[in-house]
């Protein structure tokens, strides 16, 4: 029987890049390069009439960078993209976050050529991540304006979002006395993000842990992009810190985020969940050890299923648990699995998720 091959597109403008590129995809025979384009412009072009199965995007490209295709393709034929990033350079990470808030699903370290000490390991790493990126249904990403809540979060308040009989949070209401929120996040989820803390009250009550799936190299970068857009500052976490209210914590790369104690940060080097370090799993089950039904849980935009399972078990012990819902999500799988579980007290959009966090948590 024939393999069904992989069909990649290269977005890449250099020879010497397009070279390596390719021959690192020639070499496996789960792959075929079905077009290699030298910038945005014509990579939109190729995907709407050749539906490749993934992307691999450069950044800075002439007539049209990475950042305005991406957003257009995601917009009108969306497809799976990984931008393709040189990590030691800081103006190429911060556009490379511009990209994935407007739909690459992740970003990765461009590949070392032969004779690299490092040139096996980041050429599987890439390989590996281009063929799971195409087995990923994504959606279109939806352009939304501060027109839908009257230009303001504070002027909407939904009606109930509860998807059970068993539980009520009434709107409005602060007794429910909530110390903790802890949002999980995979592929799509940085737009989700962007959207909750551009909009998140800056005087916050509580502390914030935020796990989101990142190439370790990028986790410093990440940082301090969420830094440039958010309304409370946000914090590579260090062992056994303990957490301020209006803060937000994020593990150093290929750490575990958790709990030492309640209000204390523990990061830990355990292996990885389902190859993953950080794991929103490992999270939340600290987050129920220490907090149960004080806790506020957050899962968005990712694949796989990370965290769902957690989920369920910190809305089984009273915590008030969320997933981002599907139109809004570019990928649905774990808030989707958590949805299929019973674990979402709620499922809700990001900028239903931050008016429900202004409710809760305003001073």
């Amino acid at each position: 029987m024939a393999l069904n091959k992989i069909r990649v597109l290269i977005v890449e403008d250099t020879l010497v890049g397009q070279g390596l590129l390719k021959g690192l995809l020639a070499e496996d025979p789960r792959f075929e390069v079905i077009g290699i384009v030298e910038n945005g412009r014509q990579a939109i072009d190729f995907i709407a009439i050749n539906k490749p199965d993934v992307v691999s995007m450069d950044i800075y490209m002439p007539v049209m960078d990475g950042v305005e295709a991406t957003t257009i393709i995601m917009q009108q034929t969306p497809v799976p993209i990984a931008i393709v990033s040189s990590f030691y350079n800081t103006s190429e990470v911060q556009m490379s976050f511009k990209i994935l808030e407007a739909g690459a699903l992740t970003i990765l370290p461009r590949p070392y050529g032969p004779g690299h000490s490092q040139f096996a390991i980041t050429a599987r790493n890439y390989r590996n991540t281009l063929k799971m990126l195409s087995e990923i249904k994504v959606s279109a990403l939806k352009v939304r304006t501060k027109s839908r809540y009257n230009g303001s979060v504070a002027a909407y308040l939904p009606s109930q979002t509860i998807i059970s009989d068993d539980k009520t949070f009434s709107r409005g209401s602060k007794s429910e006395n909530y110390e903790i929120i802890a949002i999980g996040a995979s592929a799509g989820g940085p737009q989700a993000i962007h959207a909750i803390l551009k909009d998140i009250p800056e005087s916050l009550g509580v502390p914030l842990m935020l796990v989101q799936h990142i190439d370790k190299n990028f986790a410093e970068g990440y940082c301090d992009w969420l830094n440039s857009v958010s309304n409370i500052p946000i914090h590579i976490a260090r062992n056994n810190e303990t957490m301020l209210p209006g803060h937000g914590y994020l593990p150093p790369g290929d750490n575990h985020l958790g709990l030492m104690r309640q209000g204390a940060i523990g990061l830990s080097k355990n292996p990885p969940e389902k190859g993953l370090r950080p794991a929103v799993s490992f999270l939340f089950r600290d987050i129920l050890t220490f907090y149960g039904n004080k806790a506020v849980a957050i899962l968005l935009s990712g694949m796989g299923a990370d965290g769902a399972t957690e989920l369920k078990k910190l809305r089984d012990a009273g915590a008030l648990t969320i997933a981002q819902d599907s139109e809004t999500s570019l990928v649905h799988g774990m808030p989707g699995e958590a949805i299929r579980l019973g674990g979402a007290a709620k499922v809700q959009s990001p900028e239903e998720i931050v008016i429900e966090i202004t409710r809760l948590f305003t001073i």
